[in-house]
């Protein structure tokens, strides 16, 4: 029987594994800016393969931004390291399958999708923060 793949897992793997490196992003502001430029380079890159993941992984690195800018803080902890650690499980060279093999993305979708829903709430929050934020930018342009 074969064993159905587990994204929970192969979190809680990467995390143990990298434990002292996902301390050193989060308290490293270069670090951390390189992070989500990496994962925004990799997904724009790689566009073709991974076709939806891409507006998900530009939307976590882009709430990464806007926390290591200070510009929103409205969210917890857990979900500013379960970010980190899914971007960095992405940037990664070393994965459960590595990207250059038919279908190395599987686990880096799996470990996405699996970070959405914990964080759905948060990232819906964050939308809607950002959207505002957006809207408020246009405004003054308009007004300009």
């Amino acid at each position: 029987m074969k064993k159905k793949f587990d994204p929970k897992k192969l979190y809680r793997d990467f995390m143990g594994k990298n434990r002292g490196t996902v301390r050193e992003y989060m308290s490293n502001p270069s670090k951390m800016k390189q992070l989500f430029q990496n994962a925004e380079e990799k997904a724009e890159k790689n566009e073709g393969y991974l076709k939806e993941a891409v507006e998900k992984i530009m939307l976590l690195a882009s709430l990464l931004r806007a926390y290591k800018r200070g510009e929103y803080r409205d969210v917890s902890n857990k979900t500013i390291v379960m970010v980190v650690v899914t971007l960095l499980y992405f940037v990664t060279l070393v994965d459960a399958w590595p990207d250059f093999l038919p279908l190395g993305y599987v686990d880096d979708l799996a470990l996405l999708g699996y970070t959405m829903r914990v964080i759905n709430e948060d990232l819906d929050a964050f939308r809607e923060w950002k959207e505002a934020q957006e809207q408020e930018e246009t405004a003054a342009e308009n007004n300009s």
